[in-house]
């Protein structure tokens, strides 16, 4: 049978309603609906907004959508390449997000919206941009720095022989299978052998065996993956003696357990015992640790960080209730009120970690610096900690010295500005990535010119502004600088603040482009460690070896 054939035109105009989306069964009705303009579809694609403008411009010209397309990408390249935190809100600075309305209105309302913020964002940046660029150039412009040194001369020659106790100390490290006993070396050179030993992995059991027989009063093993629970028992528990007087196991997740602990509280007691560490003691078990501390009840340094199967702190303070040095870092399974009853409770309490830990709150900081005398506090990676909690840190721990907030993502100037009107001997400050902290909040933090360590890596907006507060309030004060990625900072002024900061020992610019051997060779601060910057004049060798001898 031959079939019906439709008139030409017939339902090409309902697959046409389906293709822009119109019902195609009401042909009236898609009919009454207007098309959407060539401005309309220009707005919602960027590339073909260009296309528009050359045709409008150039209307006989042949118009080239590559290079519309390559526009459009360089535009949208600033929002890629910029880096925001996980926790703010991203409707600033974001081509791809409009109001709060748009999620409320219809798909062509919403969609001419999001065009709307689309192109104010990046009008913003561009001023900000605009902005930064400007007051780099005129800061720029007010350092007269020249070198004082002849930067063509190359580095400084470097120190030939090294310290004699470092040489013996490697030789040692290297021979350490070969040496019997120990046995009338002091201890302060004991321990920086083991950690030597550590260092190198080379801590088996035979060479355990040398640091803890004859019951020392110190036991310093930095790493002890290597070592089996057995292994770990069997030196351990000849060491636990009332002469032992500080304890520090590093990496001893595999070897310390409940059988280790239990073995060192019977060989006790540990009356003398003062530092203990336990360092991924991944296996360590809160019972565990309430008999280790019933059985050392002098302690004052108590470290045990990624502790993992620690749930419940409230028994320290009982136990060990005049400590002074508090390390639970990254002990991610103990809860805000565990933590909270144990920290108010230790009154003596002068240096907290709790790095890495997610129940800390802006309110338990405050709590803390009102119940505890707290001089260092290190709260790095806590997401949940704002301008807030610094506050109450720095109104109820005015004698601070020390506040390390690396990827603290929520930390402002406000917060730097009342950490330094409290806390006037503030000392060390780490504010790594915390990327809305701007030249405003360091100059306040330089003003008690007491700054001896800082660290303001990652952040953008550090630049020629920061490095000349450095300069001018804490140029007898500052010890260590890093300014890693921290391209702003310009070379003229990073000059000044290694000339002018005489006890300038540590300067750190990984990352810092901007850097030449014109500061790396230049500056008159002979004791300066200039530690990440890379030659800009002569490539590495093995660069050199491989332009210079292609292959056959």
């Amino acid at each position: 049978m031959a079939r019906n054939k439709r008139p030409n035109g017939e339902g090409q105009g309902q697959r046409a309603g389906l293709k822009r989306g119109r019902p195609a069964a009401n042909g009236d009705e898609a009919a009454d609906q207007p098309e959407p303009s060539g401005q309309d579809v220009a707005n919602d694609d960027p590339a073909a907004e260009i296309i528009e403008q050359q045709v409008r411009q150039q209307p006989d010209a042949v118009v080239d959508r590559r290079a519309g397309w390559a526009a459009a990408a360089r535009r949208r390249a600033a929002h890629f390449a910029h880096y925001a935190n996980a926790d703010e809100s991203g409707e600033e600075d974001n081509l791809h997000t409009g109001g709060n309305e748009a999620r409320t209105l219809g798909p062509w309302s919403s969609a001419r919206q999001l065009v709307e913020g689309r192109a104010a964002a990046a009008a913003a940046r561009e001023d900000k941009i605009a902005a930064a660029a400007q007051a780099a150039a005129e800061a720029e412009a007010e350092a007269d720095w020249r070198p004082r040194r002849d930067a063509l001369a190359g580095p400084r020659p470097a120190q030939c022989v090294g310290k004699l106790f470092g040489m013996c100390l490697a030789l040692l490290v290297e021979h350490i299978d070969d040496v019997e006993t120990l046995y009338g070396l002091p201890t302060v050179i004991k321990v920086q052998l083991a950690r030597a030993v550590a260092d190198a992995r080379r801590m088996t059991p035979e060479v355990l065996r040398l640091f803890t027989e004859d019951g020392p009063d110190e036991v310093v093993l930095p790493e002890c993956s290597q070592l089996a629970p057995a292994a770990l028992a069997e030196a351990l528990v000849p060491c636990a003696t009332p002469r032992l007087e500080r304890l520090e196991l590093g990496m001893c997740g595999r070897g310390f357990g409940d059988a280790v602990a239990a073995a060192m509280v019977t060989a006790g007691p540990l009356s003398a015992l003062r530092c203990l560490t336990l360092g991924g003691a991944y296996r360590t078990t809160d019972a565990d640790l309430a008999k280790l501390l019933a059985a050392a009840p002098a302690l004052v340094e108590l470290r045990l960080p990624q502790c993992s199967r620690l749930q419940d702190a409230s028994a320290i303070p009982r136990l060990v209730p005049n400590l002074e040095v508090l390390d639970l870092t990254e002990c991610r399974g103990i809860s805000t009120q565990s933590l909270q009853q144990c920290l108010t409770s230790l009154k003596s309490l002068q240096v907290l970690e709790l790095n890495g830990d997610t129940e800390v709150t802006d309110d338990l900081l405050t709590e803390v610096a009102l119940a505890c005398p707290l001089r260092r506090l290190a709260v790095a990676n806590c997401s949940a900690v704002t301008d807030h909690g610094v506050r109450g840190i720095a109104a109820g721990a005015p004698q601070l010295t020390a506040l390390i907030a690396d990827d603290v993502g929520r930390i402002t100037d406000a917060a730097l500005v009342a950490l330094s009107e409290s806390c006037r001997d503030i000392q060390v400050v780490s504010l790594r990535r915390c990327t809305k902290v701007t030249a405003v909040g360091i100059a306040a933090l330089t003003l008690s010119g007491k700054l001896r360590s800082l660290n303001v890596s990652g952040i953008g907006h550090i630049g020629s502004a920061s490095l000349k507060a450095l300069a001018t309030s804490c140029r007898e004060s500052l010890e260590e600088l890093d300014v890693s990625w921290c391209r702003g900072a310009s070379e003229a002024w990073l000059g000044v603040l290694a000339d002018s900061c005489s006890s300038l020992r540590q300067l750190t610019i990984f990352g810092c482009s901007q850097v030449t051997d014109k500061l790396v060779n230049g500056h008159s601060n002979d004791g300066l460690e200039i530690i990440g910057a890379t030659s800009q004049k002569n490539p590495p060798p093995t660069v050199a070896r491989m332009v210079l001898q292609p292959e056959a």
